[in-house]
């Protein structure tokens, strides 16, 4: 038998930020909340078992973090001092111009990126990640099982660990994804530029090909850079510390150039999280691992140091999916510039992206905005089979009625053959769908 932390998940359509906690015994619950893990119970009574359960997250946390006497808020609250000390004074300027954003450099560099590594290497985090990235057409099933063997001769559960996830890896076990009823594992690519609509589009495609093409899977782990960065607490301690310093935000906290270091790079966390799940597949063959993958491509294709074949094929590798899906999510990349009738318009990239860089701490630039869209439509045309185009209408009216997004069926053998489905689609959605035959269909 084993016991199961009860939490609660919600849906999501958007990306959730993760705000910072102020510490104490219940911010250790806050900080793992979603973490489901399994403990044996050895012929235990259930309050032997809890107290169990509370010892195992109390050493995750104690050994992740560096804070004296249990004391979770210290170590933040003096961290959170340090930041915003170092931090750059805002410059003078004009009442009605925008905050600026401006470098931590030297010092504040050091004591920020040293601060991320430590809670991204951490075993607290990266429980935390994994619980947290997963996507369902249900949100039943939103929900990762976890067993836990490691018990020193005491028998307090967790005393062995060292809260360094490298090492602590090997004694959790994904026991179950969702009700680990998917009997197949399958791999979406969300192509397309930042501030599209991947990671809100995510859910609505899985709900789609859930409810129209057999055996496919209903749970899903979202590699998303953006979720991983809402999900690190010291991420959002330095966004914090900005804000009341007055800028805008810091403009190295995270840089999708590759000339330049980023305080914050979640690219470290996508290999861990790869290497944890190649892991598992391979320790448990029946374990059924779907991936989602928004990918702005932005580090491959054409002048780019990497083939984008090499990018997708490590993902189709984990999921053993040959016949992986196409997505291309787009907006274009300024409202002015989208040429469809008023009320399929889009708000444009530039739009979306200017207006949540403030609360997602990276400032954002649509400068790769026409490489994403090239390299994604070349991906999209050489994808095996189901391909489809989104354009996304991100929120905008017209009348006062929200604008209905376009779905593209670029398919070959599309499961979305008849006219009923096809009515479905559009009401459940609020799009229009249609079938087309190649990309230069797409405006």
């Amino acid at each position: 038998m084993t016991y199961t932390r009860n939490s609660k998940s919600k849906n999501r359509n958007t990306r959730k930020i993760h705000k910072p906690i102020k510490g104490g015994d219940n911010d250790r619950i806050d900080y793992l909340r979603k973490v489901c893990l399994l403990i044996n119970n050895n012929g235990k009574t259930k309050e032997q078992l809890k107290n169990d359960y509370n010892t195992l997250f109390k050493n995750i946390m104690i050994k992740s973090f560096p804070y004296e006497n249990g004391d979770f808020n210290k170590y933040f609250t003096e961290l959170r001092t340090d930041i915003t000390i170092e931090l750059p004074e805002p410059l003078d300027r004009k009442e009605y111009e925008r905050k600026q954003w401006l470098s931590c450099d030297k010092k504040c560099y050091n004591i920020a990126n040293k601060a991320i590594m430590n809670e991204i290497k951490s075993t607290a985090y990266m429980l935390r990640v994994l619980s947290n990235s997963l996507i369902s057409h249900n949100k039943c099933n939103q929900k990762l099982y976890i067993s836990y063997e490691n018990t020193s001769e005491s028998g307090e559960p967790g005393n062995l660990l060292t809260g360094n996830w490298e090492n602590d890896h090997k004694y959790f076990t994904i026991s179950k994804i969702g009700k680990g009823d998917d009997t197949t594992s399958r791999l979406i690519m969300g192509l397309g530029p930042s501030a599209s609509g991947k990671t809100y589009w995510a859910k609505n495609v899985i709900d789609l090909l859930n409810t129209n093409v057999p055996n496919f899977p209903s749970t899903f782990f979202n590699i998303d850079g953006g979720d991983y960065r809402s999900l690190s607490y010291v991420y959002q301690i330095i966004i914090e510390s900005a804000k009341n310093k007055g800028l805008g935000g810091i403009d190295n906290l995270v840089i999708a150039a590759l000339t330049k270091k980023s305080i914050f790079d979640s690219n470290i966390i996508k290999k861990d999280i790869m290497k944890y799940l190649n892991r598992s597949r391979t320790n448990n063959p029946n374990l059924h691992i779907s991936l989602y993958v928004p990918e702005t491509l932005g580090e491959c294709g054409r002048f780019r140091p990497k083939s984008c074949d090499t990018k997708i094929k490590k993902y189709a590798m984990l999921t053993n999916d040959t016949n992986w899906i196409a997505l291309l999510i787009y907006q274009h990349k300024t409202g002015e510039e989208c040429p469809y009738d008023l009320q399929f318009q889009c708000v444009g990239t530039t739009h979306s992206g200017k207006s949540r860089e403030s609360y997602e701490g990276k400032k954002y630039s649509n400068s790769a905005y026409q490489h994403s869209m090239n390299q994604g439509l070349i991906e999209l045309s050489n994808a095996p089979d189901m391909k489809f185009i989104i354009h996304n209408s991100g929120g905008k009216k017209h009348n006062n009625d929200f604008n209905k997004s376009i779905i593209m069926d670029m398919s070959k053998d599309t499961p979305f053959n008849n006219n009923s489905k096809v009515q479905e689609i559009q009401d459940n959605f609020h799009c229009v769908y249609q079938k087309i035959s190649n990309i230069n269909e797409i405006k």
